[in-house]
């Protein structure tokens, strides 16, 4: 699976923006520290509010800073929601494939790309259902997000598929694999039941179904109790 590189960072100042108000930045450096600052406090008022009612005001509260200081770096609210939506779901892409790449056989790729799933949901933390809230709601950030990172893991598994000279399934049913993870994902995250080791385990059980019942080939339908052995699946 190929790997995504960062943008790198430019080594000279950004210029100003044309239009905005306060004290020009002296260094890239300080420039990136700043907005920054001003991401961390947001992401604190997404978890809080959600998207929908995150106001300017709310941001400078909890980043200290001033509303002319806010607008050098930013044009709006929605500026900064979409700024950390981007490296949110850059931050998901990477970790998936990070752990895909770790592993060889097909079985162990499938798992370890669940495990880096929920351990994405846990690192997001509160901001994770305002993502859910939006994220079906076309001309958002977060609806755009969603259809960028379906997109580039349905390229992924394509290619994983290639690599490994097995069959390449239906763009059709690998959405349907990426969605319904995505549901227990955010269900077991977000959802009325508490977080145990059990849900935790019944929502990995779910996940591998849908990746060995959708993508799988007839290799691992045939091994189906082995597999389930394996990956500590209990077969009704």
């Amino acid at each position: 699976m190929p790997r995504r590189s960062a943008a790198t960072a430019p080594s000279s100042p950004k210029p100003a923006v044309a239009g905005r108000t306060g004290r020009p930045p002296k260094t890239y450096a300080e420039t990136e520290a700043m907005r920054t600052r001003i991401k961390t406090a947001a992401v604190e008022v997404f978890g809080q509010r959600g998207f929908a009612d995150a106001t300017v005001e709310a941001i400078l509260t909890a980043s200290g800073l001033s509303r002319p200081t806010f607008y050098r770096y930013f044009a709006n609210v929605d500026e900064v929601v979409d700024l950390v939506l981007a490296e949110v779901n850059d931050r998901l892409l990477k970790d998936v494939a990070h752990a895909i790449l770790q592993e060889n056989d097909p079985i162990a790729k499938a798992d370890a790309g669940v495990m880096a799933w929920l351990k994405w949901c846990e690192w997001v933390g509160a901001m994770l259902p305002a993502i859910r809230a939006q994220m079906h709601t076309p001309n958002t950030s977060a609806y755009a997000h969603r259809e960028r990172v379906i997109a580039t893991f349905c390229e992924d598994i394509e290619a994983v598929c290639r690599a490994l000279n097995r069959h390449v399934p239906a763009r059709v049913l690998i959405e349907t694999v990426i969605i319904g993870m995505e549901h227990l994902g955010y269900s077991y995250h977000c959802g009325t039941t508490p977080r145990s080791e059990e849900s935790l385990a019944r929502t990995r059980e779910g996940m591998l179904r849908l990746v060995l019942g959708m993508l799988g080939g007839s290799a691992e339908w045939s091994m189906v109790p082995a597999l389930a052995s394996r990956l500590g699946i209990t077969m009704a």
